[in-house]
């Protein structure tokens, strides 16, 4: 099992955080509230509870896959170390870029980090479970924007999006 050429190439071509502060280029499946800065932004994702947001919804798709697919979740480490890979070529660079030009928190590309890793991973394993989280934060990026918190209870509360 290898990631995935198009999610590569979809993570590749995505002009970061180039719509913050503008509403979203396209739909996603999640209900969303827009974010108005880059403070408030940093602040959102910066927070203990988006950690456990992402957390919990990361750990869904690991659970599921342990006790579903166990033979495919055996190459799981594999994956992981392709994705991290793959970020570090695509993503890293022109997001340390980006917040170096911006004065931002270098922390910000940690929180992206993750997102991608497990989009990368969602997408991977999608023929075995529905992607229900993190490839809507691809869809966030890939419009511009940043993913950043979460309000209301999980999983029936709005992403926080600047």
């Amino acid at each position: 099992m290898t990631i995935e050429k198009e999610i590569v190439e979809r993570i590749s071509v995505i002009n970061w955080f180039s719509n913050c502060g503008n509403s979203l280029k396209s739909s996603i499946d999640l209900k969303i509230i827009n974010e108005t800065s880059w403070k408030n932004a940093v602040k959102h994702s910066q927070s203990r509870y988006w950690e456990e947001i992402t957390l919990e919804a990361g750990n869904e798709l690991t659970e599921f896959l342990s006790l579903n697919f166990p033979d495919k979740y055996k190459k799981w480490n594999h994956l992981i170390r392709e994705g991290k890979e793959i970020i570090e070529m695509h993503v890293t660079p022109k997001i340390g870029e980006y917040l170096t030009q911006q004065e931002l928190s270098p922390a910000i590309l940690d929180n992206v980090k993750w997102d991608i890793i497990s989009a990368i991973m969602e997408y991977n394993y999608k023929s075995e479970k529905e992607p229900a989280f993190f490839l809507e934060l691809l869809k966030v990026y890939e419009s511009g924007n940043f993913p950043c918190g979460w309000k209301g209870s999980w999983p029936d509360g709005k992403l926080i999006v600047y």
